[in-house]
């Protein structure tokens, strides 16, 4: 049992480093392919694209096909497509590997937690959960460094051949290992016109997501929604009719599933979607080298193990809208405390607020995955897996968005004031102005004809208004998850609720 945890929890883990590790193999790709910023976007897109539309549908491929033998094809496709990916002698060919691994990588993480939904007891469960987010949370905090070691010895192709070891030894294992005789497949075929339905408007959802920071809400961007509003209404009608329906309705029925997706999606906004400008502010406000950044975030990745074992006990103790709850508040508090933040501060105010997020996003995503697993029927475990990763990456997404949207809309109103304030000459802030996407992310502007002087005056008004932005945005999100502390109120155990789904 113990052991068949570890493999699917590696298999999960796997996947989590390769996303975190691309970061810094992108420089590498960029000067040896020759490519293109956009080109270099999709590298890192097409994946991340892949993933979100196919989590669901991987997850009931596996309900219906069984969890091992699906999970087990997802390695060996992952190992495949990196191979692939590792072998790639232009961009194109690199950006469909991509997307290729990523409907691979999107097997992985639904149907290992089917795979733990279905072999432990709730009460054990829980603890096994936690585990497997353990892995996730040490994948996250050791991808930049073995991205790093990887790259200087072996260039960015290792990035990739680095799977296959991995995949080998998972996949012999689990063959050997891990048992399908608990299994409960759906004996339906699986409803083509609703994944067709269902991955068009994921896909225009999240296009549409990612393009606001950087494009603004264009026509493209304003269609984009509008597809998404189409295929996602035709999408819940078709469930409603089908028989044998890709994501059933009747999941809903339960207020504590419902509630527990809601709170995975919010925390991952304010969590996970403002890791990236954390990043931004200590290598281009701050000036911290791009290592020194990667180890003063630490605090965050590391803690999500300690805020799981934590949640965890806590929802063996007291049921699972303690954890969440508490969770939830710490979050919040993170928020608040980066909410002080001043373009000078110490890391003495922003280490602590990132030990709180997460210890709080720690605390609230395992028991979760716990509440969303257990409230669902066994046969349709796979489709609850991917529905609340699916729940946690569009939360992740959305947030990343939105938080870079408020940032610009801070720095547009706030940047002219600072640059006056700062005496710097009115033509400089003109040209500095000009410049507000770049500002927006925390990055200096480039002004000619300045003296080192002005120069300093204009960075310093730069930091401070990227600084306010992000101010502005954690206040938002420090609401964001009082709200969710409230919605976390609703959720109730299985044992403990008429309604659940555990048997």
């Amino acid at each position: 049992m113990w052991i068949t945890l570890v493999l699917v929890s590696l298999g999960a883990m796997m996947e989590a480093l390769d996303s975190t590790v691309m970061a810094i193999g992108n420089p590498m790709i960029a000067v040896e392919l020759g490519t293109r910023l956009t080109q270099l976007q999709w590298v890192s897109n097409g994946y991340m694209f892949a993933v979100v539309v196919f989590l669901i549908t991987a997850g009931k491929i596996g309900d219906r096909f069984g969890h091992r033998n699906t999970f087990l094809v997802g390695m060996v496709g992952f190992a495949a497509s990196s191979v692939a990916a590792g072998l790639a002698g232009s961009v194109e060919v690199l950006i469909a590997a991509r997307v290729a691994q990523g409907l691979f990588g999107a097997v992985l993480a639904p149907n290992s937690l089917a795979i733990i939904r279905n072999l432990f007891p709730y009460d054990r469960m829980k603890t096994a959960i936690g585990i497997w987010a353990g892995f996730g949370a040490l994948a996250m905090a050791a991808g930049p460094f073995v991205g790093g070691l990887v790259v200087g010895q072996f260039g960015w192709r290792g990035i990739f051949f680095l799977n296959v070891p991995i995949c080998v030894v998972v996949v012999i294992a689990g063959l050997l290992l891990i048992d399908k005789g608990r299994e409960r497949r759906l004996v339906a075929p699986i409803d083509i016109p609703g994944v067709i339905l269902l991955s068009g408007a994921l896909l225009a959802l999240v296009w549409g997501i990612v393009r606001i920071p950087v494009d603004g809400l264009d026509l493209f961007t304003g269609l984009l929604f509008v597809a998404f509003a189409l295929f996602g209404g035709l999408f819940l009608w078709r469930q409603q009719t089908s028989a044998n329906a890709v994501l059933p309705l009747r999941l809903f029925h339960s207020t504590s599933l419902s509630a527990a997706v809601v709170v995975i999606a919010m925390a991952a906004f304010v969590a996970f979607g403002s890791y990236f400008y954390f990043g931004l502010y200590l290598e281009q406000v701050q000036g911290h080298a791009p290592l020194t950044a990667g180890l003063l975030l630490l605090p965050q990745t590391v803690l999500f193990g300690v805020g799981a074992a934590v949640g965890g006990k806590l929802s063996s103790d007291r049921g699972p809208r303690v954890p969440m709850m508490l969770g939830a508040v710490l979050v919040a508090l993170g928020s608040v405390g980066i909410a002080l933040l001043q373009a000078d501060s110490s890391y003495a105010l922003l280490g602590p607020s990132l030990g709180l997020m997460g210890v709080g996003i720690g605390a609230i995503v395992p028991v979760a995955v716990g509440v969303i697993l257990g409230h669902s029927p066994a046969n349709l475990a796979g489709t609850a897996s991917g529905m609340q990763q699916t729940a946690l990456m569009l939360g992740a997404v959305l947030g990343t968005a939105i938080i870079g949207t408020v940032i610009s809309l801070r720095v547009a109103a706030d940047l002219p004031g600072r640059l006056t304030a700062a005496g710097v000459p009115q033509d400089a802030a003109g040209k500095a102005v000009e410049q507000t996407s770049v500002a927006a992310q925390g990055v200096l502007p480039q002004v000619g004809g300045v003296t080192p002087e002005v120069g300093a005056r204009i960075e310093m008004a730069v930091g401070q208004s990227f600084t306010s932005g992000l101010n502005t945005a954690l206040i938002v999100g420090a609401v964001l998850m009082v709200v969710a502390a409230v919605v976390a109120s609703r959720v109730r155990a299985p044992e403990q609720d008429p309604g659940g789904a555990w048997g």
